[in-house]
């Protein structure tokens, strides 16, 4: 008898040690840390205008209003303009996030601006994200800085949040070819880093059963009309891909470029309900950007992540006048020739409830 229990106790720590080892060997998201390179893009206006369209049309059918495409400074005589704007937008969202902000920018300091849309956005199929990696991500962003270039002469890179990060690694991988950044509510880390599970072992399946009821496709009402509210599992991996690879302090200490911050933080109990108010902070603190080419301002009017929206910011307006003020007084950004500067006072809150 003393044999046999002695045998079963041998099996079961055995058995233990199996499943041990099988529990942290399971597959886990891995932090994502490759580099980009900016694709060659035709020069000429209407190659460009062309090549774009036609992307949009292989990527398959777009929701209203999501689709990338140039804002021409002089829409008559489409040219490069000695300064470009690029818009990156944030997860599940599309261009329409920034406006009609990123819109009154251009238009403030003569430039072209390009509206991105970034893989496995602004699609009509519920399932737009399966497959979407950081790498894809970034990817995306790098043709985004392509065509900025090809538009104009200095490239202003805007972000909001998840496009905030992609603009930061952006700028750090491609120093040369970001003149300046503007991050309103950059993802650094998500709000209680609520992805963290990710990158436990089995941490894939665990969120797809826990968090997706054993779904691959989470479907919540949409915030707003260019946003969407599903989401397919894989656009939540590469977000996790995405922060914990590239949103680190080796990545911040190599951004040079002119940064503007912007962010909503009354107080504790209110402040963005989806990004790391600390997070951004500590980022913005290792930059290194000199002191006087950075600017931090915090909105606690916003109410919101996305605050330069006037479909979902009470702070819209006020985001768009410091940007521009940053821009002109910093960046050293030139009016264009009899712009009215008060346009950014004309943006009124359209709250989407």
């Amino acid at each position: 008898m003393n044999g046999r229990w002695a045998g079963w106790r041998r099996s079961g720590v055995v058995l233990s040690v199996a499943l041990a080892f099988l529990l942290a060997a399971g597959p886990r998201v891995r932090p994502w840390t490759g580099n980009v390179v900016l694709p060659d893009v035709p020069r000429d206006p209407a190659a460009l205008d062309a090549w774009i369209a036609a992307g949009e049309r292989r990527a398959g059918p777009l929701r209203p209003d999501t689709g990338a495409r140039i804002v021409w400074a002089d829409p008559v005589h489409p040219a490069r303009t000695a300064c470009a704007m690029v818009y990156l937008h944030g997860f599940t969202a599309s261009q329409g996030e920034g406006f009609p902000a990123h819109r009154d920018l251009a238009r403030l300091f003569g430039c072209n601006l390009y509206l991105s849309r970034l893989p496995g956005h602004g699609l009509r199929a519920p399932d737009a994200m399966r497959g979407l990696s950081a790498a894809r991500l970034m990817q995306g962003a790098a043709t985004a800085l392509a065509v900025g270039r090809a538009i104009g002469d200095r490239v202003i890179v805007i972000g909001t949040s998840t496009g905030g990060a992609l603009a930061l690694a952006l700028a750090a991988q491609q120093p040369q070819a970001v003149s300046a950044l503007v991050l309103w509510s950059p993802l650094v880390r998500e709000r209680g880093n609520q992805l963290d599970p990710l990158l436990w072992p089995w941490g894939t399946s665990l969120m797809w059963l826990v968090h997706n009821h054993g779904q691959d496709v989470t479907h919540e009402p949409a915030l707003g009309p260019v946003w969407t509210g599903d989401v397919h599992l894989d656009g939540y991996v590469a977000l996790a891909e995405l922060t914990r690879g590239l949103m680190t302090d080796d990545v911040f200490r190599q951004v040079t470029a002119p940064v503007f911050m912007g962010y909503y933080d009354r107080d504790p109990d209110h402040q963005d309900p989806t990004v790391s108010v600390a997070a951004m902070r500590k980022m913005y603190d290792r930059l290194a950007t000199p002191d006087t080419l950075r600017r931090r301002v915090d909105f606690p009017d916003a109410d919101t992540h996305v605050i330069a929206s006037s479909l979902r910011s009470h702070a819209a307006a006020a985001v768009c006048r410091a940007t521009q003020a940053y821009l002109h007084d910093v960046v050293g950004l030139p009016y264009a020739p009899g712009v009215d500067i008060g346009l950014c006072d004309a943006i009124r809150p359209d709250i989407v409830p």
